[in-house]
This record gives structure tokens, sequence and C-alpha cells, in this order.
């Protein structure tokens, strides 16, 4: 087994290092706690479900690594509490050679003029600048806060416009006919939720994301949340 001061040597002669290594290194430089308490105040009205297996806070769901996998839901959803100049970085990270690119988004953030890394799908909290250097990554895209709001925003209210519209109540009367009994219970259960409109272009506000969103939104700005994921990848 490698001491701490052993591995920071590899990295500082660029020698490769096992995944183990680097989450080791990560994980062993200390942050300040007024950091974690920033974000904890900044993502306290947050909550997540996983499909029906899983849900609370994000760091409760993150301290007990159920999160891996649901990185671009998790990135997008937890960025629309941060400044409007925080940002997503999308792209790969090299975690070892074994997997050279491992395709994966996080979380870039400003606390007292230093810029930090919050993976919540690695459970990784860090300075961004070791996030960079020792997962060597390649970054494919970048997104701000600003844009991820806004666009959440968009969609959420456009989908209420939508459940307002007569085709929409006539959908509604067809589903009821399928379900029958069932119906009143299913759509009270999805009361207020919005199902997000990912795309697959790696710059976009969402991206490849199909999660279930209920929102309380005032004055322009998202209050709390709570997302729902139904499919990773």
């Amino acid at each position: 087994m490698f001491e701490i001061n052993e591995l920071s040597d590899k990295v500082n002669l660029y020698e490769g290092l096992m995944e183990e290594e680097k989450f080791k290194i990560l994980r062993s430089k200390k942050i300040d706690a007024k950091v974690i308490d920033y974000l904890m105040y900044k993502l306290s009205d947050l909550y997540i479900e996983i499909l029906g297996e899983y849900e609370g806070p994000l760091f409760e769901l993150m301290s007990i690594e159920k999160l891996e996998s649901w990185c671009w839901q998790t990135t997008e959803s937890a960025i629309v509490f941060l400044n409007d100049d925080d940002y997503i970085e999308r792209g790969n990270l090299k975690l070892d050679e074994r997997t050279p690119e491992y395709y994966h988004s996080w979380i870039c953030f400003k606390f007292n003029n230093i810029e930090y890394v919050l993976d919540p799908c690695l459970n990784l909290l860090c300075q961004k600048n070791d996030y960079s250097e020792i997962f060597e990554i390649d970054v494919k895209g970048k997104v701000s806060a600003e844009a991820v709001k806004k666009e959440l925003i968009r969609q959420v209210t456009a989908s209420k416009e939508e459940d307002d519209s007569a085709g929409y109540r006539v959908f509604q009367s067809f589903m009821k006919s399928c379900m029958g009994e069932s119906y009143d219970s299913y759509m009270e259960d999805k009361k207020g939720e919005v199902i997000a409109c990912g795309s697959k272009d790696v710059n976009a506000p969402l991206y490849r994301n199909d999660a279930g969103y209920k929102t309380e939104i005032a004055n322009g700005k998202i209050k709390k949340l709570t997302v729902h994921y139904y499919t990773g990848y």
C-alpha cells in the first residue's frame, strides 16, 4: 500500500497512477470547512430520487456513493443553485491506464477566489487544479450555471403551458380511459413533474438528461427542486 507522500511523488514525476491512488491523493487534501458549509447551504433545497430505490439530499446520496452513473442529471440539477458564472465541464477523465477515457461531467465553482470541483458522482470535493492535473482532464463541453437555470425554467414553464392546452386535455382523457382507476393515483404521484428534454450537444444546458423535475420558482429563480432519475448512462 502506498503512503500519501509516495503517491504525491508519483504525480510530481508524472508516473502512471492507479484509480484508487488518484482518489486517495485527492481525498487526502484538506478542504476548508467553510467551503463545505457553503455548498451545504446552497444545495439544501435540492432533493434527489433515484429510480424507486434511493432518495435524499445530494450530500447524503453522495456520501453513500449512490450517484455514480448519474453525472449529467446530478451536475445539472445542482448547478442551478450556484452562482451564474459557475459552470459544468463535460469530458474525459483518465482514471488510470485501464480507463484512460472516462466520459463524465463535474461542477466548477469559486469560493473566496479559489476554484473548486464538486464531483458528486465520484464523491469528490477538491481544488480544480488538483482535479485537472491528477485526472488529466480532456474537456469536450462547458456550460454556465446561468444557462442551465434559464433552460430548466424555460422547459418547466413551457410544459405547464402545454398542460393547460386543449390538446393536452384530450391526451389526459385518452390516458384515463386506458388506465382506469389507476390513472388518478398515477397523476397525483407525477403532479407538477416535468420530464427534461436533454440534447445530444455536449455544450447544451441539459445534456442527455431525461430526469423528472418538480420545481418551485419565484422571481425567475429556482427556489426548490426535486429531481427524479429514471435512466442512467
